[in-house]
């Protein structure tokens, strides 16, 4: 559930807690990647954050929201990664299948700062909805500097063949096809997830104030062209491999 509790920030600025699902995920200390909380010890990204990784020291960081500032109302709580585990047939080249868990040594007490996302049901379908991507990602394509305040951005659910002919007229070419396991949103102009936001939750309002986890952030051609969507790992596909892992894992 969405937690309306914290300071006014401007535009484009999440508020603290906002987004009580949002964690941040680091490798020796440095940024890696956003995530999302989906149990009190499990976190939901990226596999393309997570597959290169050379003698990873992963660590998530919950309840953040500043990370230049360690004067927080409410501070932010870290938990190493114990293990992980990524998509068998992940594609680094067409980002199928990019999805991957972290499991964490202990777990997070949850509180007003610190919950859970819904995960939605299999095959479920979001197109034509506004939805949320939240992050510390690049503001702008050209400036390398991540965002040290966690931003939020809506951005409409687009269907899959809009999509996908969208994309064809970049440097995908007119071969491109998108694959299955992937979803778009955005394509407004200066709206959108950039560089630094991978392994990002996509969710999407349902119930007045709750939200279910619709995708992560994957690919882009850009960051906020118009008429230019970026790609998602599409959730609702992946739902039985989630459940799996966490059997296997005993992480249920």
């Amino acid at each position: 559930m969405r937690n309306g509790n914290g300071w006014r920030v401007s535009t484009n600025q999440a508020s603290p807690s906002e987004f009580p699902w949002v964690v941040a995920v680091f490798d020796h200390g440095k940024y890696l990647s956003g995530g999302s909380l989906i149990s009190p010890k499990v976190v939901l990204t990226g596999a393309h954050r997570i597959k290169y990784l050379v003698n990873p020291e992963i660590v998530v960081r919950a309840a953040e929201w500043d990370m230049n500032s360690n004067r927080e109302e409410f501070p932010h709580e870290e938990r190493a990664v114990e293990k992980f585990v990524y998509h068998e047939r992940f594609n680094y080249q067409n980002g199928a299948n990019n999805v991957a868990l972290l499991f964490l040594r202990s777990s997070f007490q949850l509180n007003n700062q610190i919950r859970t996302i819904c995960l939605p049901r299999y095959q479920s379908s979001f197109v034509n909805q506004r939805c949320i991507v939240a992050g510390w990602g690049q503001t702008n394509i050209s400036d390398p500097n991540l965002s040290a305040v966690l931003k939020k951005v809506e951005l409409p659910i687009v269907d899959g063949s809009t999509c996908e002919q969208q994309l064809k007229p970049t440097k995908l070419g007119y071969g491109f096809q998108l694959p299955q396991s992937l979803i778009c949103a955005g394509g407004e102009p200066n709206q959108d997830a950039c560089i630094g936001d991978g392994g990002s939750a996509l969710f999407c309002p349902v119930e007045g104030q709750k939200y279910v986890q619709a995708g992560i952030v994957s690919w882009g051609m850009g960051c906020g062209l118009e008429n230019v969507p970026a790609t998602y790992t599409n959730v609702p596909l992946f739902i039985d491999w989630i459940e799996e892992k966490l059997l296997d894992f005993n992480y249920r």
